[in-house]
């Protein structure tokens, strides 16, 4: 038996009862590390909450490898993923790979940064469109799908969720991020990214140290914002919006 079990936004112990038990019955429990970095700390009280040591996964077994999926066979089988496990593709893609290999299958979900950040942020998710990522300059990648898929979303006054690329070593700062993007900006010129364009930055989401911001592309290159941080590019905005965001307003 497979279990997917989503940890949640923050630290590990937002993962839920039923999933810490799960974990404790299970032979094995492994832990996806490539869809979101993990620090020391993070991991030490996970495991200390589901009573187990975990295995770490990074992309090559998650997407390639999947030989915990043989010992799924035989055994009970936890995959720890951040956030709410069926969100990445990749996770879907190990849930179909079970089901083709005759593994049963069985799916906790926690919480998301996608619902976390735009609820908080005073938006209605109902207009929110598909989400992209910038990646960082050391992959060698210039985001013009991201910046394209961004255009598309506020094309149909729809909001963006963009997450920034992360790492073992590094989480990309948002900073550098709005640099990356402002390089594209001045070719593509839709005014999505322009010093005075307004956009919501949530940071730390689900940990006492939770900020939140509306602000100017400019201001936000100023502010010193703790990582990890998330993007949302607003689409049209509805009066409830303007009014919950007026009130996160940075300037």
């Amino acid at each position: 038996m497979l279990y997917i079990i989503g940890t949640g936004l923050w630290r590990g112990d937002d993962i839920s009862v039923r999933g810490a038990a799960l974990c404790r019955k299970c032979a094995y429990v492994y832990l996806d590390e490539y869809t979101r970095a993990f620090d020391p700390a993070e991991l030490e009280a996970l495991e200390g909450i589901i009573g187990k040591k975990m295995v770490r996964l990074g992309r090559h077994e998650l997407e390639e490898g999947l030989t915990f999926l043989n010992q799924a066979k035989d055994n009970d089988v936890a995959l720890l993923v951040p956030g709410d496990p069926l969100v990445a593709t990749t996770h879907i893609t190990i849930l179909m790979e079970a089901r083709k290999r005759g593994v049963r299958v069985e799916v906790v979900h926690g919480s998301t940064i996608h619902s976390a950040i735009v609820g908080e942020a005073g938006l209605h998710i109902y207009k929110v469109g598909g989400a992209c990522t910038i990646p960082m300059r050391e992959k060698c990648i210039r985001p013009y799908s991201t910046y394209d898929k961004i255009a598309e979303n506020c094309a149909r006054g729809l909001h963006t969720v963009v997450f920034l690329d992360t790492s073992p070593e590094k989480q990309l700062a948002v900073k550098e991020a709005l640099e990356i993007m402002q390089e594209i900006e001045r070719e593509r010129g839709k005014g999505i990214f322009a010093d005075t364009s307004r956009i919501v930055v949530g940071c730390r989401m689900g940990s006492q140290e939770q900020e939140l911001a509306y602000a100017t592309v400019d201001t936000l290159k100023e502010m010193r914002l703790p990582l990890p941080c998330t993007l949302i590019v607003p689409g049209k905005l509805h009066f409830s919006e303007e009014e919950a965001l007026a009130l996160i307003s940075k300037g």
